[in-house]
């Protein structure tokens, strides 16, 4: 017994040497995982980040990436270590007919779990330790974040990761006694070459499948920007995943044995070997399948974001903030923009710094409720998505602002929306129906974008200032010019600092004006904005990165999978008269077939997904629709060209089985 016991450490430790190929793919994921874990949480848990001035945005979206790395790590780990155990068993069984006992059995493969948690551990901290100050350089750098500190090296973070991984370890480890367990020696050395079942119900899951795919992509295509669409994705998201999974699994059977049943063209020679041989593959790796293919179509989506927002950053913040600084007024005369130009000009001599695109009008703005054409007031338990503002400005300011003559009577207005176009003929407001002479598609004071919906208001242009103050007395705001708001806003280059100087001298003297209500320097938010999209690309990077990287490991174990079982499919072959040539070009072209079938169904799933993308992603201001053409187009054959690539080398290790 105590003999066993001794040569059970040295039997773990050869079985890992032995099954190289199956295990350094699991040990290299492994690793990676844990690596990416233990550097994210090293950066939560450095002190600096707490000290870092606009690090709140970068901090929250780590935490959320840490979050779901831990969500996605531990069934992908669970789910290589599946592959894995299937590749044991027939060696597990054989122990157990030469006389092994399953407790012993149990002993080795715990010494195993043991020796491969202490390798990818200690890999991944050393690693981690390395790289963790280059990468926390990489986050501040995206999030435009400069600082001077020294990255501290939290042992919490390591404690953290011990115990991460000692439970997905426990957790594989107890799934795989189990089912050596459960089995008997000869189940263990037939269950290596099965695959995965063929399920039940073929057609009636098929049918399933195309709805739910179906009905996910109706919902990307005709999801509309509201309140509800979060909950639209990820219902999309939801129903296209588990309808993937049926389509491969039951679809793509079903569809093979209908045509298995035309017996003319299926007993033809080159038609017979490639249906049976698909007919085959589908049945065993059908899940497989759908799984790569939802992990290029994550890859991709989550590249062609990434990307996007990294070359959109200027117009997004360009959008949200079109000025630097905004000056309000209330009650002011146009003798107020006399003296704070005058202030400006001191300021300017003083600092050398020139503003630009300076901008004055005047306005009252409501805050209102739209249903259909009608503005009404404001209820406490109105939809948040019909709530939105009105500008109100006489035909005079319009003139003024954009050197357009306009002529309107008391019932006509002129409308433009910095949103979806209006298209209505008429609008009413404060019970009074108004004609809508012209709604214009530009205008000064805001830019349009037909995709913006949380944040766009409507422009009433009215004939006078009596129209202008009667609308504005029905919803509570008093008339009179004292009530007119006015809004001098502009530019200026510099450095952060030349800004911060400059801004709060010009504030100092603009709050002493009659009439002054608020001064907003946006250079401050801008920097706050470019922190945050910086987090979230850094977020896109890593996540794509893991993505591919689970995409490339279950490919590697396919075609692993795929090795061992046609080893024996080649003597039979041979066996009927088929040539070694024949043999050859019937299987590659099933594995190419096998393989580009997820791409396919990634690319489908991308392209509709796009239109739900995109919508969201007008959602943090991002409406550059032509770039985020061009990165999808981008993206797609890049991705499709490494995708190509890594099928290629990770063939070299199925036609090394299938050759020996």
């Amino acid at each position: 017994m105590k003999q066993k016991k001794k040569i059970l450490p040295a039997l773990a430790i050869g079985n890992i040497l032995k099954n190289k190929a199956t295990y350094v793919p699991y040990l290299g994921v492994s690793i990676f995982a844990m690596f990416t874990y233990f550097v994210f949480d090293l950066i939560l848990k450095n002190d600096v980040m707490q000290s870092i001035p606009r690090a709140t945005y970068a901090m929250v979206l780590v935490q959320i990436g840490f979050f779901l790395l831990g969500i996605i790590m531990i069934p992908f780990l669970y789910y290589t270590n599946s592959f894995l155990i299937k590749r044991r068993k027939k060696e597990l069984g054989l122990y157990s007919i030469l006389g092994m006992e399953k407790k012993h059995i149990g002993i080795m493969m715990f010494f195993e779990s043991i020796l491969i948690y202490v390798i990818v551990l200690v890999v991944a901290i050393v690693l981690g330790l390395l790289f963790s100050k280059l990468i926390f350089l990489l986050l501040l750098n995206m999030a435009k974040i400069t600082v001077d500190a020294s990255f501290s090296i939290s042992p919490k973070a390591i404690v953290d990761s011990i115990i991460f991984y000692a439970l997905i370890t426990g957790i594989n480890l107890f799934v795989n006694l189990i089912q050596v367990g459960k089995a008997n020696p000869a189940e263990l050395m037939s269950e290596a070459k099965g695959g995965e079942k063929e399920p039940k119900h073929l057609f009636i899951l098929s049918l399933i499948g195309i709805l739910m795919i179906g009905y996910g992509y109706y919902l990307a295509v005709f999801a509309k920007i509201n309140s509800e669409i979060f909950l639209d994705f990820f219902l999309a998201v939801l129903l296209v995943i588990i309808g993937t999974y049926f389509v491969f699994t039951s679809g793509s059977i079903a569809i093979l044995k209908r045509m298995k049943k035309n017996t003319k063209k299926y007993y033809q020679g080159a038609n017979f070997i490639t249906v049976s041989g698909m007919l085959y593959r589908m049945k065993k790796n059908g899940a497989s399948l759908s799984n790569i293919c939802i992990f290029a179509t994550m890859v991709m989506i989550t590249v062609i974001c990434t990307i996007s927002i990294y070359f959109g950053m200027d117009s997004i913040i360009s959008f949200k903030y079109p000025r630097d600084i905004v000056v309000d007024f209330i009650g002011a005369d146009e003798t107020v923009v006399v003296n704070l130009e005058k202030i400006l000009t001191e300021e300017e001599s003083m600092y050398q710094m020139s503003p630009k695109d300076n901008l004055y009008y005047q306005y009252k703005k409501l805050f209102l409720t739209k249903e259909g054409s009608n503005f009404r007031i404001t209820k406490d338990d109105d939809n948040y998505g019909n709530r939105t503002s009105l500008i109100l400005m006489t035909a005079a300011e319009y003139q003024r602002l954009s050197g357009n003559s306009v002529n309107l009577s008391d019932k006509e207005v002129l409308f433009y929306s910095t949103g979806a176009d209006y298209a209505e003929n008429t609008v009413e407001l404060a019970g009074m129906t108004f004609t809508i002479q012209k709604e214009f598609q530009d205008f000064i004071i805001g830019r349009k974008e037909k995709n913006n919906v949380y944040e766009a208001y409507y422009v009433t242009i009215v004939k006078d200032a009596s129209v202008m103050d009667e609308i504005s007395a029905f919803y509570g705001l008093n008339g009179g010019p004292e009530n007119i708001s006015s809004i001098y806003t502009f530019s200026f280059d510099g450095s952060d600092e030349e800004i911060a100087s400059f801004s709060q001298s010009v504030y100092e003297k603009v709050a002493a004006l009659p009439g002054f209500a608020g001064y907003t320097n946006y250079n401050e938010e801008q920097l706050q904005v470019q922190s945050m999209y910086g987090g979230l690309m850094f977020i896109g990077v890593f996540f794509g990165s893991i993505f591919f990287i689970c995409l490339i490991i279950i490919m590697y174990y396919k075609q692993i999978t795929e090795g061992f079982e046609d080893q024996k499919n080649f003597e039979i072959m041979q066996k009927v008269g088929m040539s070694d040539e024949e043999i050859r070009m019937t299987i590659k072209k099933q594995i190419r077939l096998v393989f580009a079938l997820p791409l396919v169904g990634a690319i489908v799933h991308t392209l509709v997904g796009m239109q739900m993308v995109t919508m969201l992603m007008g959602v943090i201001w991002m409406f550059e629709l032509e770039l985020i053409i061009i990165c999808t187009v981008g993206i797609l054959l890049l991705f499709a060209l490494f995708y190509g690539y890594s099928y290629k080398k990770t063939a070299k290790a199925y036609y090394k089985i299938v050759k020996m």
